[in-house]
């Protein structure tokens, strides 16, 4: 059984391979990427919380926050920024919590992206002018003032390529914080910049959502364009580039390393019957690509260049069951979820 291409987003350029992840979304807004692979959206329009990836390819989680807009998580815990009550919530079995309430602005415009790092929730006050630290007490432990509207934030997951960096939404500057306190400028004329990442070897990347690009400030040219309000920006376990398209309802995924091409979705089979998948490369991206596991099945071959990889299910009792498929290559990590029927 061969695999298929995947949807691209269409209406965008780049010299990169861009895949349409998710569609019919609701105003789609910040996003979070997870350790099993999948992606925490927010729907802003709505305050669903979704889930992207998996089986299911898409599932909506049963809590609902207001204007949510920054997802973060530590420790297995989620945290949302709900714009509309002006506070960070944890969700919790039966609801969500509240961890720190701030200041309300009169007009509604109140925290943006947040995210998490080194124990803390990196929290935007935006109508304040103000980036804080806060522990998972809700404790405010160190505060960055002196922006104007503090839109997005980049925490450096990985430890690699910097320090943290701040979206300034009305100064259209991006700034770096250092340690002991204080920031510096590290670009300005990014004229209504939301959302703000690093790669792992140095290049600040920004969703300018009002001309719609996703642009490399350090190269100072486009990842792509032609996108419909850019919100959140995150990476994928494989240095891939994640992005919402608010107006579009959607979630892009620009393939910056490589992506994972399967058959079609709840593919029939007969027991032992192999499964063929691919790997799609970003251009000048020739590093191997291993098998680091498969869940719900066995690998057969690695893939090799354009020869497709095999693994082979377990037998299906049931109407659809699904392999689980982990890619690595050197760091990276890429995930697949194959559905199939016997």
């Amino acid at each position: 059984m061969q695999p298929v291409a995947r949807p691209v987003a269409t209406g965008v350029s780049s010299a990169y391979p861009v895949l349409l992840l998710a569609s019919g979304l609701n105003g789609p807004d910040d996003l979070a990427y997870t350790d099993d692979g999948t992606v925490l959206v927010g729907e802003h329009t709505d305050g669903h919380i979704s889930r992207v990836g998996g089986a299911a390819g898409l599932v909506r989680l049963p809590q609902v926050v207001p204007d949510a807009e920054g997802i973060a998580q530590m420790d297995g815990i989620t945290y949302i920024a709900d714009q509309f009550n002006a506070r960070v919530v944890a969700l919790t079995d039966t609801g969500v919590r509240t961890v720190i309430q701030l200041q309300p602005d009169p007009n509604g415009l109140n925290l943006d992206g947040i995210e998490a790092n080194g124990g803390l929730i990196v929290v935007p006050d935006s109508p304040h002018g103000t980036v804080l630290f806060v522990n998972p007490a809700g404790s405010v432990v160190r505060r960055e003032s002196g922006f104007s509207r503090p839109a997005g934030v980049w925490a450096n997951q990985t430890g690699q390529g910097g320090p943290y960096l701040v979206a300034d939404e009305n100064a259209s500057a991006v700034y770096s914080l250092r340690d002991a306190g204080g920031h510096d400028l590290v670009a300005r004329n990014l004229p209504g910049v939301d959302d703000v990442v690093r790669t792992d070897d140095g290049h600040v990347i920004v969703t300018l959502p009002t001309p719609g690009r996703l642009f490399d400030v350090t190269a100072g040219q486009d990842v792509a364009n032609g996108l419909r309000n850019p919100q959140g920006l995150e990476f994928d376990g494989a240095q891939n580039l994640l992005l919402t398209e608010s107006d579009n309802g959607r979630v892009d995924l620009v393939v910056r390393s490589f992506a994972i091409t399967t058959p079609p979705a709840n593919v029939q089979l007969v027991p032992g019957q192999p499964i063929c998948y691919g790997v799609l490369r970003a251009p000048g991206f020739t590093d191997p690509v291993t098998i680091q596991e498969v869940v719900n099945g066995g690998p057969i071959v690695d893939p090799a260049g354009d020869a497709p990889g095999q693994l082979v299910p377990r037998p299906c009792d049931q109407p659809s069951c699904t392999v689980t498929l982990i890619l690595t290559s050197g760091s990276k990590v890429e995930y697949a979820w194959i559905t199939y029927r016997n």
